[in-house]
């Protein structure tokens, strides 16, 4: 009897042990599963990656029509975003109330969010002297951008330096971020416009010409604006630069550049 007792209590062991080891083998088969299709696609959402391009190449290829060739190939045969990079002065305003959260949303709209990147880097006070001499646009060249949207800085430049030392800083900046970043496209932009500007307006005009003559992409922005010379442009400016309804005029000035319009 005592035989028989022993030997249901050995097997009893033997198939709890297995039983055991069953479940064990299935959890741990359960946790080396692949991740499935949706949970993956889920992972690559979390972590940045960017969907394919949501329309077709015919829409995308008017879109870029104003960018330069390598840009509309990379963007044809890539799904890596575009990366632009702001550099101006206080007329940019802030990252949150300003040019970039604009033109952020307005390419968002017109491509497809995640198609660009924007960052803007702001130089409040600093005039084209002080940014050569100090070598401050080795910010943007940290950046390595595609695109670079450059303020000319004609309103900080306005009564500290001339328009002849302007143009040569700008030309050196250009250099520089030329030589840093090789296939940059750059897109020169003026100063916002203010009321009554009188010198300020001549050194526009004088930047205007500086940009033909070195065939340089130049964004005329003050065409969307009100009229300088009216009253209209004082709802528009607060202390010589942009307020909200500026900076919606400005931002919509670029996304219509940069969505081929």
């Amino acid at each position: 009897m005592k035989k028989v007792v022993f030997i249901l209590a050995v097997i009893g062991c033997i198939a709890l042990v297995g039983a055991g080891k069953v479940h064990w083998d299935e959890k741990i088969e359960q946790s080396v599963q692949p991740v499935s299709a949706e949970e993956e696609s889920s992972s690559a959402s979390e972590s940045g990656k960017l969907i394919e391009q949501p329309i077709s190449n015919d829409e995308l290829k008017g879109l870029l029509a104003n960018f330069p060739e390598q840009l509309q190939e990379k963007m044809m045969s890539s799904n890596e975003p575009i990366s632009v990079v702001m550099m101006g002065s206080e007329s940019f305003g802030t990252k949150e109330s300003g040019l970039q959260s604009i033109v952020e949303e307005g390419l968002a709209s017109s491509y497809w969010d995640g198609a660009f990147t924007v960052e803007q880097l702001t130089f409040k006070k600093e005039t084209t002297e002080t940014i050569v001499e100090e070598e401050l646009y080795k910010d943007v060249i940290d950046n390595k951008p595609d695109v670079v949207l450059l303020e000319a800085f004609t309103l900080n430049d306005n009564g500290n330096v001339t328009i002849e030392e302007g143009h040569e800083n700008i030309s050196t900046i250009i250099s520089k971020l030329r030589e840093s970043i090789p296939g940059v496209s750059i897109i020169l932009m003026p100063s916002n416009p203010i009321a009554n500007p009188q010198y300020y307006s001549f050194q526009i005009n004088a930047l205007e010409k500086y940009a033909e003559a070195k065939d340089l992409v130049y964004l005329d922005h003050w065409q969307e604006w009100p009229s300088v010379d009216g009253e209209k442009i004082k709802d528009f400016v607060k202390d010589y630069r942009p307020n909200d309804r500026g900076f919606e005029v400005w931002g919509d000035a670029i996304v219509n550049y940069m969505s081929g319009k």
